[in-house]
């Protein structure tokens, strides 16, 4: 059991390095083609951030080898999971980070646009509230293909949205492209090729760490006798979800609120219609007593979270709910006798 624990933990590692350079890719190539600094956190970022949670879905979906009923369960778990710690445990870190460095930016409140995050929310909660309903019917092929297709569509309407903003003039990147170190370019402005060549090399760590990630924890859960759709459900955000948090602990302790909230609710979008979407094309869309808690859990804490973003300051106490929310989370598994 070791070696694959092991090899589980390197699969993470492998997987966050990718997600790091895809995001710092990403970032520049914002830059470079001047688009609007919130559709960099909301868009760009987040969905960057957000594809190691979407490549594990998508391995595990159709890469299930033997072990259907195995790989669907972890396929689930990721997919349900990712939104449930977005809007928990990745607010908690926000309000950590935002207490941790109040001496250095000078306040503990974070300053955000509320019309960005509510813009962000007003998406995603309505549309995982349906899926979260749906997943307690038994959806026909038909059904669940056509809000597949439905579930592109808005998000392509959520992206074109974005896209039309206009981006701030005299915004700087404070930090260099990681490829350019490779090169003898302008690192103040690196050349689109070099960019898309780090974008690329990020995406295929992310689906190599994907591909052993969900070979190893179907592997774990049947040697330590877990149910592998809780284990994933719990360990595959947990993990893949670390880029979001990473990142917006660093905006926060620079000052740059907005980034570091733009980037979650940003992926809380992606993650309600990109993976849902494979979700329900690769299975019965049929959600088990954990998941539902789950999807039940990340509803009311973004609830929360949008009722409370009235103004341009959002209090720690709000973000810190997200922390009591993912432990009412793992007290509901217990109580179901899931851990």
């Amino acid at each position: 059991m070791l070696i694959h624990l092991l090899i589980l933990i390197l699969s993470f590692a492998i997987i966050l390095a990718g997600s790091e350079m895809f995001t710092n890719g990403v970032e520049w190539a914002g830059h470079r083609l001047q688009i609007a600094e919130a559709a960099v956190g909301s868009l760009l970022a987040a969905v960057g951030t957000a594809l190691p949670e979407t490549f594990i879905p998508v391995v595990a979906l159709m890469h299930r080898r033997d072990d259907l009923a195995a790989h669907s369960a972890v396929g689930l778990g990721a997919i349900v999971g990712a939104p449930l710690m977005l809007s928990t445990v990745a607010l908690l870190v926000m309000g950590v980070a935002a207490i941790a460095f109040r001496k250095r930016r000078g306040r503990i409140a974070l300053n955000v646009p509320a019309a960005d995050v509510r813009r962000d929310l007003g998406f995603f909660f309505p549309v995982f509230a349906t899926l979260v309903v749906l997943g307690t019917c038994h959806l026909g092929i038909l059904a669940r293909y056509a809000a597949a297709a439905a579930l592109m569509i808005v998000y392509a309407g959520y992206s074109l949205m974005m896209l039309r903003l206009k981006r701030a003039t005299g915004l700087e990147l404070d930090h260099e492209l990681y490829f350019v170190r490779l090169t003898r370019g302008d690192r103040r402005a690196p050349g689109l090729a070099i960019i898309l060549a780090q974008v690329g090399a990020g995406v295929i760590a992310m689906l190599i760490g994907a591909v052993a990630f969900v070979d190893q924890i179907v592997i774990f859960a049947q040697q330590a006798h877990l149910n592998p759709g809780v284990l994933s459900l719990i360990l595959s955000p947990l993990a893949t979800e670390l880029p979001e948090k990473y990142n917006s602990l660093v905006w926060i302790r620079q000052g740059k609120d907005h980034l570091a909230l733009a980037n979650i609710t940003g992926a809380m979008v992606f993650q309600s219609c990109v993976p849902v979407a494979i979700g329900l094309i690769f299975t019965p869309w049929h959600l088990s007593a954990a998941e539902l808690l789950a999807g039940t859990i990340a509803l009311g804490s973004s609830a929360i979270l949008f009722v409370n973003v009235r103004d341009s300051e959002l209090g720690t106490p709000t973000l810190m709910i997200g922390g009591a929310a993912y432990a009412v989370f793992l007290g509901g598994l217990a109580m179901l006798g899931l851990l």
